[in-house]
């Protein structure tokens, strides 16, 4: 009897260490709520590994540190709506109708308050970080290269001041909360770029 418990201890740690790792997703799920619930300062290996309900040696293996992890969540909170757009729209016949789709992205983004929120705390990080920054630049470029494609041709600079406006308008409803006239900024938005960029 007493030789058998040592055993099943290790036998359960044996499972244990050769269960499958963790789905990758399901890491940068828990590292976004972590991020959501203490913002960046509180976004480290080990809160993320509790979140997950995983060892932290899962998380380094899926994300090499806590830069990695932060690079992901970049990619996650800026680069996948946009890939969405992207898909979402190529199907749609006019130039106009491309474009009424993203306006109606821009408003779903902006119902989503968590994620404006953990994209402008990661955005803060990236400003400090060159490495870090220059990764979030490169996601912007990608990003006004997939605006273009959607959208049609055009201005490289009025494409990029667009998208700074949508940007800027999240920037100021984080500020702003329920007060911020979304609908009526981005009614505005709407006719400025069938008239500037849409009919150009």
């Amino acid at each position: 009897m007493g030789k058998s418990e040592p055993a099943r201890g290790r036998s359960r740690e044996v499972a244990r260490l050769e269960s499958p790792p963790a789905d990758r997703q399901a890491i940068l799920d828990a590292a976004h709520r972590v991020l959501l619930r203490t913002g960046t300062k509180g976004l480290k290996l080990d809160a993320v590994a509790r979140e997950a309900r995983v060892d932290v040696s899962t998380v380094v293996t899926n994300f090499g540190s806590r830069h990695g992890l932060i690079e992901a969540l970049m990619d996650r909170l800026y680069a996948a709506p946009s890939a969405d757009l992207a898909a979402g729209t190529a199907r749609l016949p006019s130039v106009e109708e491309r474009w009424r789709a993203y306006l109606k992205q821009v408003r779903r983004l902006h119902d989503d308050r968590e994620a404006t929120e953990a994209y402008f705390d990661l955005a803060a990080v990236a400003l400090r970080d060159p490495e870090l920054g220059a990764r979030l630049g490169r996601l912007n470029a990608r990003t006004v290269r997939g605006f273009r494609e959607v959208i049609g041709a055009g201005p490289d600079a009025l494409a990029e001041l667009i998208l700074a406006t949508v940007d800027g308008i999240e920037l100021r409803r984080a500020l702003a909360g329920d007060d911020y006239p979304i609908d009526a900024v981005l009614a505005l938005l709407d006719r400025i770029a069938l008239t500037e960029y849409l009919r150009h």
